[in-house]
């Protein structure tokens, strides 16, 4: 759980951002209904902002005594929020892709290209931006897992 502070500063990002939508009716990915939602993809569209979060996050990673030499993050959620927590950790950062089959359903994640000997016998966080059902950062973990990596955890926005 992260600090008062930290809590009330990402809420103030989240809110001077617009992401942060209150007060309204929404249906999430797992079919439960609820009065919030947080438009994840309007923070990246003031990168400083992202960079802020990021940074807090790295924060809180550290104040739990976790160093990662990777993190990584899954292709088009994760990404950019891994990317801007490996920065304030003075981590690596890689990210996974979905692989897909012939019916057009993901069927696990993937680490590619040579990033797999980055990961391999290496401490790594899988961080998300958001985790609702918890489907992208189970298969990033797995993935981290399956190419030789030492998962930490799993912090996320």
């Amino acid at each position: 759980m992260p600090s008062q502070p930290t809590q009330q500063a990402t809420r103030k990002i989240l809110e001077s951002s617009g992401t942060l939508i209150e007060n309204d009716h929404f249906v999430y990915a797992s079919g439960d209904h609820g009065s919030g939602w947080i438009a994840k993809d309007l923070i990246n569209l003031q990168p400083e902002l992202a960079y802020e979060i990021g940074q807090l996050l790295g924060q809180e990673i550290r104040h739990h005594d976790l160093q990662p030499d990777v993190v990584c993050g899954s292709a088009i959620g994760g990404v950019i929020c891994a990317q801007y927590t490996a920065l304030a950790l003075g981590s690596h950062c890689i990210f996974t892709e979905r692989v897909i089959n012939e019916e057009g359903k993901t069927t696990n994640f993937e680490i590619k290209h040579s990033y797999a000997e980055v990961v391999r016998n290496q401490s790594v966080l899988t961080v998300d931006d958001m985790i609702n059902t918890g489907f992208s950062v189970r298969l990033t973990y797995q993935a981290v897992e399956q190419a030789g990596g030492k998962p930490l955890g799993i912090p996320a926005l």
